[in-house]
């Protein structure tokens, strides 16, 4: 008997599908492990209880086979192997709660909705600390090969764009014999409906896709994938950011710090910053302080300045609607932040703004 780092039962003897999906072995002299997907693609739902790991679940699908496991028993999983790698790209999704991952003896954090995408020999290891309900895409080099197109012209000129997107670039950059230890965090732009509209339609559909398999489904399961991929790396809908082992945690969270005062415009409070990234308010103001030299107040302004500019420039809004839209009840100290930013006052910035464009 064996134990993926997920603590499941993993008897072929009793399940015998396991052999046509998996095999797992210990890496010699370390505490690590190889997992080997069997199949060039295979999805694994998983959903953790934190209290009462007997509600554990795992479920895994592939072409032809799928299986269920139960939950290895608390004291069966004492001494098992933790950090593993594998001989596929792994895509992570949170589809509910949260989890903390740990990749390269760091630890990061992944809310609902947000995503990484592993390389193979990036070890990792999923924390069972949180509840969470989360599925793993697992892609064989030779399914990314297909993807690619490779061998294979593309008919539209459209497919050929779309192989510009990070994603894509990624899965390409760990074919060759350099060993690479990293991967892509993938945080949502978009709302929790928008997820559900997109993403987690296109995983359902994949999971229909390997239990009922229609005339051409080699061909559904690579249309799929690749709209997924589209989909998380379009930059309006997901943020991506290339993680690798000399990358600092505190790197990784001030481009997180980064995307969310972009997407509030610059204004959300230090308490409110905490309560999203899960991290302790003061913390974090010591990295913003870090990276830009400024407070986070000060740091979030340039944010609400911008997008102040941008509004001035683009539309006939009023500088007091604008204020309003940031969310500022106090009008003169929006202007004097205003000028402090810009140089001058906002009905100033719009007529040279014009002046330049005559």
């Amino acid at each position: 008997m064996i134990a993926t780092g997920h603590r499941f039962y993993t008897d072929t003897a009793k399940y015998p599908a396991l052999e046509q999906l998996l095999r797992t072995r210990e890496l010699k002299g370390s505490d690590n492990y190889y997992h080997e997907v069997l199949t060039p693609f295979q999805i694994t739902l998983m959903s953790i209880c934190a209290a009462d790991p007997s509600r554990n679940r795992l479920s895994i699908y592939a072409p032809g086979a799928w299986v269920s496991l139960p939950p290895m028993p608390p004291e069966l999983t004492d001494g098992l192997p933790g950090m593993h790698h594998h001989n596929c790209y792994e895509f992570t999704y949170i589809l509910e709660g949260s989890l903390y991952q740990l990749v390269n003896g760091k630890r990061f954090y992944y809310p609902a909705g947000s995503c990484c995408l592993m390389n193979r020999h990036t070890l990792h290891a999923e924390e069972d600390a949180t509840d969470y309900c989360c599925l793993f895409l697992s892609l064989g080099p030779e399914f990314v090969e297909r993807l690619k197109g490779a061998g294979h012209g593309f008919l539209f000129p459209e497919e050929q764009q779309g192989q510009e997107n990070e994603i894509l670039r990624f899965l390409g950059s760990g074919r060759g014999e350099a060993i690479q230890r990293d991967f892509l965090d993938i945080v949502p732009r978009i709302s929790q409906a928008e997820q559900e509209q997109s993403i987690h339609r296109l995983f359902a559909q994949m999971l229909e896709t390997l239990i009922d398999p229609p005339h051409g489904a080699t061909y559904q399961l690579l249309a799929l994938t690749s709209r997924l991929i589209a989909v998380l790396g379009d930059e309006s809908r997901y943020h991506l950011s290339h993680v690798t082992a000399e990358t600092a945690v505190e790197d990784l969270l001030m481009s997180r710090i980064d995307r969310i005062l972009s997407l509030r415009r610059g204004r959300i409070t230090n308490h409110e910053l905490a309560e999203l990234l899960h991290y302790n308010g003061s913390y974090l103001g010591r990295i913003v302080k870090k990276h830009s030299g400024k407070s986070l107040f000060a740091y979030s302004m340039e944010f609400s300045m911008d997008y102040a500019g941008e509004l001035l420039r683009k539309t006939e809004l009023p500088a007091t609607a604008i204020a309003a839209e940031l969310c500022f009840t106090n009008v003169s100290h929006f202007y004097r932040l205003f000028r402090s930013h810009w140089g001058m006052t906002p009905h100033e910035y719009r007529l040279a703004c014009k002046s330049s464009h005559a």
